[in-house]
């Protein structure tokens, strides 16, 4: 008998209990990553419990939905980027609590969307929540896996990461972020290095 996705969802949690690591879990929630529940199990394990499932959407956003720190882990690695679309990549972002969540996101899923370049755009334009630090991530995949932007969305990148480098931005996670977008995109070519540093809003940057 197939298992529904329920009876995963519970098998995958019966797991990570297994697998609990109450040093982690106590660290993460003192650097202040108070989720509503924590196992605290590290990366090479959640890898190890997801490759026991195949990719499915509807498990995926059902382990999204739990408010737990290593079932959201779990449903960025079980997601099919194919299947992922532009209103799930939002809703997403607008629910990650954390940096941490959000690094994964942009890492093993933002960054394979074959919508990703437009969308990272208009993400570091928003002001809302970790939408820009979502943005910044997946630019600095996409541009470290050799990706161009066409020209005016390469304007509007380096305009917003200007903004955001200046001194009247104090989000200093936001500034590393893009800081480290930078450098990927410069290393693109010289070329890319050229507009950097002609850019009139660049001026103040070192590279």
């Amino acid at each position: 008998m197939e298992k529904t996705v329920r009876d995963k969802i519970l098998e995958i949690k019966k797991s990570l209990r297994l697998s609990m690591n109450g040093v982690v879990s106590s660290l993460q929630r003192k650097q202040g990553l108070d989720y509503k529940i924590n196992f605290g199990v590290e990366i090479p394990r959640l890898k190890s419990i997801a490759a026991q499932y195949p990719k499915e959407r509807a498990l995926s956003l059902a382990l999204w939905q739990e408010n737990i720190r290593e079932c959201k882990m779990l449903a960025i690695m079980l997601m099919p980027s194919e299947e992922f679309t532009t209103t799930d990549s939002n809703t997403w972002i607008a629910e990650t609590p954390f940096t941490e969540i959000a690094d994964h996101l942009a890492m093993q899923l933002l960054c394979r969307l074959p919508y990703a370049a437009q969308q990272a755009i208009t993400w570091i334009e928003s002001n809302e929540g970790l939408f820009p630090y979502c943005g910044f991530l997946t630019l600095s995949h996409l541009f470290r896996q050799g990706t161009r932007l066409d020209t005016d969305n390469e304007e509007r990148y380096l305009t917003v990461a200007a903004e955001v480098l200046s001194q009247e931005c104090n989000n200093r996670v936001l500034q590393t972020c893009a800081y480290a977008s930078l450098q990927k995109f410069c290393a693109l070519g010289d070329d890319c290095l050229n507009k950097v540093t002609s850019h009139k809003q660049m001026q103040h940057i070192f590279i």
